[in-house]
């Protein structure tokens, strides 16, 4: 007797021949897929301890998301309306969050993921990664684990000066501490020491610079008339991540935006650049540069948002290149969701609207993207993305049976055009069911949520950040908002106040 049988729906397999199954069936055992294929079929095959009807559902392999940040689930929309959000979620990230912060945001971020569909998740931990300590890392993972979902925690070294300061809070006082640029490489391979493959390796670690280059504009494309060479922490920073990847057998992962690519590939022993190298963003790339990442088999993801006006990804450009290519949602902060079905569409309207081409990024490419190749993009393609007899059984299904999914023809379309996080229905992680007609059934939600709103008021006050959830006097009824006052000053967190004194 198996485990599981799924019968009546349209099976979605995305495998090498991307067949899709009218009154499919998919039999799961141990945790893997034992079969695929139709229900009148499969029904008489197999006999399973639990039978779920998925009539008026799609079933296909769970989405993977392949790069948001931990802790942005407590700040959404907090300061979005003011240009210093990085520097204000940075600081905070650095001072101002408990250790038990990490495990209720954990908790929340999970939740809203497995209720998006979502299997796997990457979890950068913070605005820029924080490593100063592995129990940031650790509390998160420990709170994907329990929810039940797949967990990528990304962590290493943020940008310099070095040393650098950070906070931890001990019976509620601050202790600020210097810390330099090893401390934060051994906090790092402490975590990936401590979580890859843990959790029957449902939960993995990826060692995480913030960016690829550090000497040039970290947030968006560096002109080519500032691009004057590596600096000797570029160089350092390669070699000492490349080592810890070797050491511990993990996987790279970093932001990357125009010009950094033109740097890296000159560092001919060390650059952080390859198969086993994901890189976020890659806004503003050149062709050049765009042509190094496909030559050199390096993944690239990206996100859809408004910076994509001014500094787009080339996603088609890449993809004909021959490059691999995910969609991300960056989420949740300050104004994303984990909604992969809008970052499908987001990500679509871009780039036909940047090509005036309505024909580029069809249905079928776009879901490839936030399951097989978003598999393969965090190598992790030979278990996951797809239904296939052998693999990881993670799979959801989607509820059809609504006006808004109604016809239940052309299910690709329906699920790419029409399809929001709200109507994944069933879902399922190691053959396990997680949720089940939308109840989950790992965790108390109410009691999930109820935590994360205690911690994240709290952090508000501890961080000072109510001054930048506040709306200015344009909010309503202009067409154009301004702020119109200073809310961010740089004295507000200078190392005399952080340390106390």
């Amino acid at each position: 007797m198996i485990d599981l049988l799924l019968i009546h729906g349209t099976v979605i397999t995305m495998d090498a021949n991307r067949r899709i199954l009218q009154d499919g069936a998919v039999a799961i055992n141990d945790g893997r897929l034992l079969d695929i294929g139709l229900t009148e079929i499969l029904a008489l095959k197999y006999e399973a301890k639990k039978v779920i009807d998925c009539s008026h559902q799609c079933i296909l392999p769970g989405l993977i998301d392949v790069h948001g940040h931990g802790g942005h689930s407590m700040f959404k929309t907090i300061a979005i309306d003011n240009d210093f959000w990085m520097q204000i979620m940075t600081n905070t990230y650095k001072h101002f969050v408990t250790d038990d912060f990490w495990y209720y945001e954990g908790k929340l971020s999970a939740l809203e993921r497995l209720k998006a569909g979502i299997t796997t998740g990457v979890s950068v931990l913070g605005s820029m990664p924080r490593s100063d300590d592995p129990i940031f890392a650790i509390n998160h993972a420990r709170a994907y684990a329990e929810v039940g979902i797949r967990d990528v925690v990304c962590t290493g070294p943020c940008n310099p000066p070095w040393p650098h300061l950070f906070s931890r809070w001990v019976d509620g006082k601050r202790i600020a501490k210097e810390v330099t640029y090893e401390e934060v490489l051994q906090g790092a391979e402490a975590v990936i020491e401590a979580l890859n493959h843990a959790n029957e390796d449902r939960t993995r670690a990826f060692i995480t610079p913030f960016v690829i280059v550090t000497s040039v504009e970290p947030s968006g494309p560096t002109s080519p008339g500032r691009l004057y060479g590596l600096t000797e922490h570029d160089l350092y920073q390669a070699k000492r991540i490349r080592e810890i990847a070797r050491k511990y057998q993990t996987r790279i992962h970093s932001d990357a935006f125009g010009g950094m690519i033109h740097m890296a590939v000159k560092d001919w022993k060390n650059a952080l650049l390859g198969p086993d190298v994901h890189l976020q963003h890659c806004r503003g790339i050149s062709f050049d540069e765009a042509r190094i990442l496909a030559d050199t088999g390096t993944n690239v993801s990206a996100s859809p948002g408004i910076t994509q006006a001014s500094a787009r990804t080339p996603v088609p450009e890449l993809i004909e290149l021959g490059a691999t290519v995910a969609i991300s949602t960056d989420g949740t902060s300050p104004c994303t969701s984990f909604d992969m079905f809008q970052a499908m569409r987001k990500t679509q309207f871009i780039h036909q609207s940047a090509l005036r081409d309505e024909f580029y990024l069809p249905p079928g490419k776009l879901l490839e993207m936030v399951t097989i190749d978003a598999a393969r993009c965090i190598g992790w393609d030979d278990e996951l993305g797809s239904l296939e007899i052998g693999k990881k059984a993670d799979v959801i299904t989607v509820n059809l049976n609504q006006p808004h999914l109604t016809p239940e023809f052309m299910h690709v379309h329906r699920l790419v055009y029409q399809a929001v996080a709200n109507d994944v229905y069933h879902v399922i992680v190691d053959g396990k069911v997680i949720m089940e007609g939308r109840k989950v059934q790992t965790a108390d939600e109410k009691t999930v949520l109820y935590e994360a709103n205690e911690e994240a008021n709290s952090t508000v006050e501890r961080a000072g950040l109510r001054k930048y959830m506040e709306p200015s006097k344009y909010f309503w009824g202009h067409a154009r908002g301004y702020v119109d006052e200073m809310r961010y000053n740089e004295e507000d967190y200078s190392f005399a106040r952080l340390k106390g004194e």
